[in-house]
């Protein structure tokens, strides 16, 4: 395990006025917010931040406005993910300047690459940046699966810092942690799979749930991989576990937690198309499922 990246990492909604600029404000508020709760990391401009739908100038300037403002009080990671590594690179080296201390990279997606060209993705950023990576599996996204054997040698690169692992196979976690080295913490990246995984060894989990129910996902983390307390654990897992199977299958996940944060009395802002707002028969699904008043 990487002692400096551990914990609960809210992958944090970015919040977007109704004429698609970046709402600065409310999102300094919301990670305040997030902060107090006390979870340890955030990770800005993950899938659940649409990073897909800023330019790579937006990304830049968004990250400049957002990553100083936390960097001190929180470790910080920056979704980066691209197809072309020199997009990548760019982005990273912006983060990188910015104080962020590692950035969550896909393999390249849509082109499909084959085991040996992820690998050389990976190694290729982290020769160009010098920066701690984290090698991000998921094959939805992606389009891929990095295999074990490139796993092993992605996670023998210099700068491979930590492995988010979404693929949702408990068998395709377990194989990364006993391959990982000591230089690499393992993290999940699957929300209905946190116990599981916890228990499995996992040291920290980037999560969506952790926007609007972050005091229940750090609580988690402490009974079930600090304290070794399977038992305290499973309780506070059922109690987080709709919304989490929520978010998994709903497909607005990203409009779910902002709808979320507006019950909390913050604000998660509108999304950009292609995404859409929730209509008024979705939001009644999302109260009655989610269960947003048990959540803290």
């Amino acid at each position: 395990m990487n002692k400096q990246f551990q914990g609960i990492y809210a992958v944090v909604v970015t919040p977007f006025h109704e004429d698609g600029t970046f709402d600065v404000e409310s999102a300094k508020k919301n990670l305040d917010w997030l902060i107090e709760q006390g979870v340890q990391g955030v990770c800005i401009l993950g899938a659940t931040g649409e990073y897909q739908s800023i330019s790579d100038e937006e990304h830049m300037a968004y990250v400049k406005e957002i990553v100083p403002y936390v960097k001190d009080r929180v470790s910080v990671i920056v979704g980066v993910s691209r197809e072309r590594p020199e997009d990548v690179v760019k982005l990273v080296n912006n983060i990188k300047e910015c104080g962020a201390h590692a950035a969550m990279v896909l393999p390249s997606f849509y082109c499909h690459p084959a085991q040996d060209e992820i690998v050389e993705h990976y190694r290729y950023i982290e020769e160009q940046t010098q920066f701690p990576i984290v090698a991000y599996n998921n094959p939805g996204s992606a389009g891929i699966e990095i295999g074990q054997d490139a796993f092993r040698q992605i996670m023998a690169l210099p700068y491979t810092a930590i492995v988010k692992e979404s693929s949702g196979s408990m068998q395709k976690l377990t194989e990364v942690l006993i391959d990982a080295p000591e230089k690499v913490s393992v993290f999940c990246g699957c929300d209905n799979l946190a116990y599981e995984s916890f228990a499995d060894g996992a040291c920290g989990w980037i999560c969506m749930l952790a926007n609007v129910a972050p005091k229940q996902c750090v609580d988690l983390y402490q009974a079930v991989y600090v304290e070794e307390d399977l038992k305290k654990g499973k309780e506070i897992y059922k109690e987080i576990l709709p919304a989490l199977n929520v978010l998994e299958s709903f497909p607005k996940p990203v409009q779910a937690l902002k709808y979320g944060l507006s019950k909390k009395g913050l604000n998660g802002g509108y999304v950009r198309r292609p995404r859409m707002e929730l209509n008024e028969e979705e939001k009644t699904y999302l109260s009655e499922a989610m269960k947003f008043e048990t959540l803290r």
